[in-house]
């Protein structure tokens, strides 16, 4: 009998205290990201890039590739269309995740450069078994292209996988309940 009413005290608890807390204040709720991939996107390089679903081992754990770019001897591009032509702004914020294969132990590193709008905002250097998570602001842009360069003009450089390219949008403004009094 006291555990039901302890438990009933705790459930109530959990309700009623949150309407204190919150007040009339706005509240942020979560929205899904989008996967940078369904914005129009072209390959834009001399390399290969393409989509492709693959399990990869990068620093000895699993990641689940969506798409790669391949520069070879060279270098591999994407460039994406993330803006409608409304030029409403709807994205804020571009996460990356991506790295070497395990295996790729002969492959010289792979500069990986991402631009905004055409400007150069970010640069990492990959290596196998190396992996980077990056996150780009791009809540006014048009456009992004991420580009994977060979660090080498002798040695040839093995893929870049992406495990993660999700856009994000602004979070949405709710008001919270007004205050009963």
């Amino acid at each position: 009998m006291q555990n039901t009413k302890f438990i009933a005290s705790l459930l109530a608890s959990a309700v009623i205290l949150p309407l204190f807390t919150i007040g009339g204040e706005n509240t942020a709720t979560a929205q899904r990201p989008v996967s940078l991939l369904r914005a129009k996107c072209v390959n834009s390089g001399l390399g290969s890039a393409r989509e492709e679903d693959m399990n990869v081992s990068i620093g000895r754990g699993v990641y689940s590739s969506r798409f790669y770019l391949g520069p070879g001897y060279r270098s591999a591009a994407i460039t994406c269309k993330i803006q409608p032509d409304n030029n409403q702004p709807i994205f804020q914020t571009l996460n990356l995740g991506f790295g070497m294969r395990d295996n790729d132990n002969r492959s010289a590193s792979v500069n990986v450069v991402i631009y905004v709008d055409g400007k150069q905002v970010e640069t990492r250097t990959i290596s196998p078994s190396k992996q980077a998570d990056v996150t780009i602001d791009v809540t006014n842009a048009a456009n992004v292209a991420i580009e994977a360069n060979c660090s080498s003009e002798k040695e040839y450089c093995d893929r870049v996988y992406f495990y993660n390219a999700s856009l994000q949008r602004p979070a949405k403004q709710q008001p919270a309940p007004a205050e009963k009094k």
